[in-house]
């Protein structure tokens, strides 16, 4: 177990997502690297993707192999410590987390249940998916929350368009339960992978393969003002992507989705992406309030309720917006966050405190497929308003965001290189991962 009486005070990260991740390298190079603190990061993974591009491995256009970011490595160049393991139970009055047992993939225990002493406490674990007590779907349906579901959800599509391609199936049926960002971008990018197998020689038809987008609303993009969202939808049935809105789903079976107006969607494949809830393990900790989706409940600082040495960042945090409504869970919201903590955090050690934390939001963007985004951005400077763009501009808007979330992690200079290398990959490498 780790002492609190240790010579430098110690600053716990559970969670190792976009927020996690931007605030321990920023504690970790302004404290760490100059001995003021003791970072940890605690995670039950050992490396890091960018989750708003979970849809491009899921497809793979993206390759995990690659892109990801190694903790322990990234640790060590950055000023923090990581520690491997899933965090199971919080004991508040000795300032303890305890870890799960580690075991390898045959069973055998590699480390046992072990304890990590803090003196201030972030949780920022993320978010998993919603399935609102639905019928059926844990059972048959697919998520995309972590990169093991979104290289599941990659050999299915892989074997099933070889089923197809070798004649043994003679359609491919994938439904999308939910139209926000994710379900979009997914359906979108769905459509490019295969017209891309096509052009490596698959046998399988584009034609072949039918997509639906399943929204309950009354459009998809709720989120966006209604011009983006029809501009989203008008993209999506482009490229013949069924859009069937005002769709409540019953249940999820393994032939498909059933409908409230009792109409099935046929489908080989089902991906849940109709909402997210915060790990319900959050509400069986010692004593930190939680809301009706297991998010912690956090004030103008970030702190749990009640709480003076634990904070909530992310999708795991019930964070007021300012209208009484808790923020999205999205990253830019988590890199706001963690950019306000991470000075929180450094005036703390010095007795002071930065000013409470104000969300600003600086729009959104939703990619269409390959050549294509549609997004608002929010004004810097003059009047408050938002400026929509959409088609080949707004991608490029789109790319920059993952080239900031890496200048975030690795700096500037180790972000260009990255940006260098990729281009130089796709020319000797295929555009999609077909193995």
């Amino acid at each position: 177990m780790l002492s609190r009486s240790a010579a430098l005070p110690s600053i716990v990260i559970v969670g190792g997502g976009a927020g996690g991740l931007e605030l321990a390298t920023r504690l970790g190079r302004q404290l760490g690297l100059r001995h003021k603190a003791r970072i940890v990061l605690v995670d039950g993974s050992p490396t890091h993707i960018w989750k708003p591009l979970l849809h491009e491995v899921a497809t793979g256009a993206l390759n995990t192999g690659e892109d990801e970011v190694n903790y322990f490595a990234h640790g060590y160049r950055n000023g923090y410590e990581f520690e491997f393991g899933y965090m199971q139970a919080l004991d508040r009055r000795r300032r303890t987390i305890q870890l799960a047992a580690i075991h390898g993939h045959d069973g055998e225990l590699l480390s046992p249940a072990r304890e990590v002493g803090y003196d201030w406490l972030v949780l920022a674990v993320g978010a998993e998916a919603n399935d609102f007590g639905t019928p059926g779907v844990r059972e048959h349906a697919m998520q995309l929350n972590t990169p093991t579901d979104a290289e599941r959800l990659r050999h299915r599509l892989l074997e099933l368009s070889f089923k197809c391609s070798s004649g043994q199936q003679a359609d491919l049926n994938i439904a999308i339960v939910g139209g926000g960002a994710t379900g979009v971008e997914l359906a979108a990018e769905l459509n490019h992978t295969v017209r891309e197998m096509h052009v490596y020689g698959a046998r399988l038809q584009p034609a072949q393969v039918h997509i639906s987008v399943i929204e309950g609303g009354e459009r998809v993009l709720a989120a966006a003002p209604p011009s983006l969202s029809a501009y989203a939808q008008e993209q999506l049935a482009a490229r013949h992507v069924r859009v069937l809105t005002n769709s409540r789903v019953a249940a999820v079976t393994a032939a498909g989705v059933e409908l409230h107006d009792g109409s099935q969607v046929a489908a080989d494949i089902t991906v849940w992406a109709a909402g997210v809830k915060a790990p319900s393990w959050l509400a069986a900790l010692d004593g930190l309030a939680v809301n009706g989706i297991n998010q912690l409940q956090v004030d103008e600082r970030l702190r749990c309720a009640g709480q003076d040495a634990i904070y909530a960042l992310g999708d795991c945090a019930a964070c007021d917006g300012g209208n009484g409504r808790p923020l999205p869970a999205t990253a830019q919201v988590a890199h706001q966050q963690a950019q306000w903590l991470a000075a929180e955090l450094a005036q703390r050690l010095r007795e002071q405190q930065a000013a409470p934390f104000v969300f600003k939001p600086q729009g959104m963007m939703v990619s269409l497929g390959k050549h294509t985004a549609v997004g608002s951005l929010a004004a810097i400077v003059g009047p408050k308003r938002d400026y929509y763009v959409e088609g080949r501009g707004a991608k490029l808007i789109y790319a920059s965001l993952y080239r900031m979330h890496q200048a975030a992690v690795h700096g500037w200079l180790l972000a260009m290189l990255l940006f260098i290398g990729d281009k130089l990959r796709r020319v000797a490498k295929p555009a999609l991962k077909l193995h």
